[in-house]
């Protein structure tokens, strides 16, 4: 009886070893390798944009610090233009709730006026300063401050002393509060600084429409918080 070949799935090197026959790709293999190749195209550009957008999204991205230093600075020169109004007198910067301002040309010759650079000045350290006041202390500091001041414990009050010693006594007692305080007054005064010279080279009220008096409002906030914001995020982004 004849014995049955069977084909062996694998044949054999004149060494012993095995190597696996050759098998015939068919056409959905292949479809399925080109579809993978399509796809990973297409996810190359998605990729980039995600991996972007997440430069602007992470705490610690680079992107978060451009947005911040872009916001800053344009805060700042919205804001130097009330500044430039105010105190010198000068045209408006910007056309918006202006019946006149420099124009186009008139932005090539300003950087050469002196008066320019000051109020850039000025408005830069009102912004941060006011960021200063949004931005307060983060947990971490908040905690070293308040363990370095509970180490100083206060005696009683003492009695039967020269005026002298009581007097010491109160400064040790009050000790570091005249900083807070003039911490707080100085804030307050650099937000009233601002607001005036907001207002006053653009007055919302001297609208009639109702839409341009809010409007109006909503630009003077703008140019007052983007600066703050701005640095804000700019500080954060660094920590």
């Amino acid at each position: 009886m004849d014995s049955k070949v069977t084909p062996n799935p694998k044949s054999t090197t004149n060494q012993g070893e095995e190597t696996p026959e050759y098998q015939h790709k068919t056409w959905s293999d292949s479809a399925e390798i080109l579809a993978r190749w399509v796809v990973d195209l297409i996810a190359i550009p998605v990729s980039f944009i995600a991996a972007f957008l997440f430069q602007f999204l992470a705490r610690t991205g680079s992107g978060r610090k451009v947005l911040g230093a872009l916001g800053f600075w344009i805060g700042t020169l919205l804001s130097t233009d009330g500044i430039w109004q105010t105190f010198f007198q000068g045209v408006p910067m910007f056309p918006w709730f202006e019946t006149q301002w420099i124009g186009w040309t008139g932005w090539l010759i300003l950087p050469l006026n002196p008066l320019f650079w000051i109020s850039l000045a000025i408005s830069a350290l009102i912004q941060t300063q006011e960021a200063k006041t949004l931005r307060g202390k983060t947990p971490t500091e908040a905690k070293t401050e308040f363990e370095n001041a509970k180490q100083f414990t206060l005696p009683e009050k003492p009695k039967n002393t020269i005026d002298l010693t009581r007097a010491l006594w109160g400064q040790y007692k009050r000790s570091g509060m005249r900083e807070r305080k003039s911490g707080g007054l100085l804030a307050l005064f650099f937000w009233g600084f601002d607001i005036t010279t907001t207002f006053v080279s653009r007055w919302p009220f001297k609208y009639t429409n109702p839409a341009m008096i809010i409007a109006c409002l909503a630009y003077n906030v703008g140019t007052m918080m983007a600066g703050e914001m701005g640095y804000h995020i700019w500080k954060h982004a660094k920590d």
